[in-house]
């Protein structure tokens, strides 16, 4: 708030002063009309000067006032709005509309904050519920160890639900890193061959307890995504096709490629999503009707699958019919259109 950096905001109306007077100077003493000496018009100039300056000094010590307070309060990290200034200057509506502008930024932030902690503490309350089940089915699995020879068949169903555990345990670890995707995404290239595969061995012992064949398709292509997150999402819509597969159902996974996009393809045979519950599929929480039916579901899977997907710029849709198939397309553009650049 120093004398110097007032006069430096003012520098270009004392330059356009000077000059004025300058011109006024050279009038008065080329103008023979004006009978004026020298020693006359210095002294009007440092009468002019005396009075401006005089000005400049009033000018100073109201605008330090106006922003010692704010200054002050700024930084000492207090209230600052309190003493935001209220003139109407073009400097003092650009304070105020910029403060205006970080508190609604805030505002967002911490709105964003309180969502994202509203959706752990969602899921984590119906998680808590749900993997009870898996455990509650190792106890009776570990009475049936006691009491029956069945070795092979009880260490199968041992088997499966562990995974199942395993598969609640990662869907935490996911959702707790949803609440900062931004800060975790590394994008790269990955090939849909080599991460199909991983999913199906990740869950090969729900595809073995069921029978459910597999019928992969041309698979060898490359995309730019994040590695783990588009694992999470494809893991989820085939624990999903499994989960709502009949014994001996089919599950597809192929691909297509064209100039702008390749397109993933997981289709199955079970039951369908009726059509009031397809639109709802990605809602936070929701579980329609198969989901309340054939196995307990948290509801939150496919919602972070949705909000990984728009954050990472590629596209999830679906298409079902009832007691026919479900099939879940999977839309990665290529690298031009991915950082939204037109190709030259």
């Amino acid at each position: 708030m120093s004398f110097f950096r007032y006069l430096k905001d003012l520098f270009w109306t004392i330059l356009c002063f000077i000059a004025i007077v300058l011109i006024i100077d050279l009038m008065l003493i080329n103008s023979s009309a004006l009978n004026k000496s020298v020693a006359d018009i210095l002294y009007m100039n440092i009468l002019i000067f005396s009075v401006f300056f005089s000005f400049l000094i009033v000018g100073y010590v109201k605008w330090r006032n106006i922003y010692k307070d704010f200054k002050n309060a700024l930084y000492n990290q207090e209230d600052i709005d309190r003493f935001l200034p209220n003139g109407e200057k073009l400097e003092q509506v650009l304070i105020r509309e910029m403060i205006d502008f970080k508190n609604q930024e805030k505002l967002r932030e911490t709105k964003e904050l309180k969502e994202d902690l509203e959706e752990i503490n969602d899921y984590m309350t119906k998680w808590v519920h749900e993997i009870k089940i898996p455990l509650s089915v190792c106890e009776l699995i570990a009475d049936k160890i006691e009491q029956e020879d069945d070795i092979y068949n009880i260490s199968a169903e041992l088997r499966q639900e562990l995974e199942r555990i395993n598969f609640l345990a990662n869907q935490v670890l996911y959702t707790s890193r949803a609440s900062s995707y931004s800060e975790d995404f590394t994008v790269e290239e990955v090939n849909l061959g080599t991460l199909v595969k991983g999913v199906i061995k990740d869950s090969i012992n729900l595809f073995i307890s069921k029978k459910i064949e597999v019928e992969m398709g041309n698979l060898d292509f490359d995309v730019f995504t994040d590695r783990k997150w588009i694992f999470y999402v494809l893991n989820q819509i085939i624990n999903n096709a499994c989960k709502y597969v009949d014994i001996n159902g089919k599950i597809e996974i192929y691909a297509e490629e064209d100039e702008r996009s390749t397109r993933l393809f997981v289709k199955d045979n079970g039951m369908g999503i009726p059509n009031k519950d397809i639109e709802r599929i990605f809602d936070r929480g929701f579980t329609g009707d198969n989901g309340r039916k054939t196995t307990k579901s948290t509801g939150m899977g496919l919602y972070i699958c949705k909000k990984v997907a728009n954050k990472l710029n590629f596209k999830i849709e679906v298409s079902s019919q009832v007691s026919q198939y479900t099939e879940f397309v999977i839309t990665f553009y290529k690298i031009a259109d991915y950082f939204n650049v037109t190709e030259m």
